[in-house]
């Protein structure tokens, strides 16, 4: 099965953080293995930059972007039509970033890494932690 991740989630992946839950690291370890495919919204990308920006996580951004970039196991996906149009019907996410990670994984009809204890609570969406 494949994942959608979330940005905490990938964040803490490449940054080797104990946050990270033992599910987790499970699944990117098979990512990396080439055995799964995570997706990861562009949104994911750009919250990293922002965090990245903003000194709150130390991290290499250039390096995480261009890993990304160049494995086929992690594969960015764009905002597009097909995207912004589950969002429309995403009545009970209000945040913007966690309403595209979750409509890109409804899209895609998988679940995503997330730590996110609201995301958790919602009974149609597919999470894992």
């Amino acid at each position: 099965m494949n994942f959608v991740a979330d940005t905490h989630a990938l964040l803490w992946w490449f940054t080797d953080s104990p946050k990270l839950s033992p599910k987790a690291i499970e699944i990117f370890e098979k990512c990396e293995k080439g055995e799964i495919i995570i997706f990861i919204p562009s949104i994911v990308i750009a919250e990293a930059l922002s965090i990245f920006d903003k000194k709150r996580i130390a991290f290499d951004f250039k390096s995480l972007f261009r890993k990304i970039n160049d494995s086929e196991n992690f594969v960015l996906i764009s905002l597009d039509y097909s995207i912004l149009h589950k969002m429309v019907d995403l009545k009970d996410v209000s945040e913007l970033h966690d309403k595209i990670i979750v409509s890109t994984a409804k899209y895609l009809n998988l679940p995503v890494i997330t730590k996110d204890k609201i995301l958790h609570s919602i009974s149609h969406i597919k999470t894992v932690w």
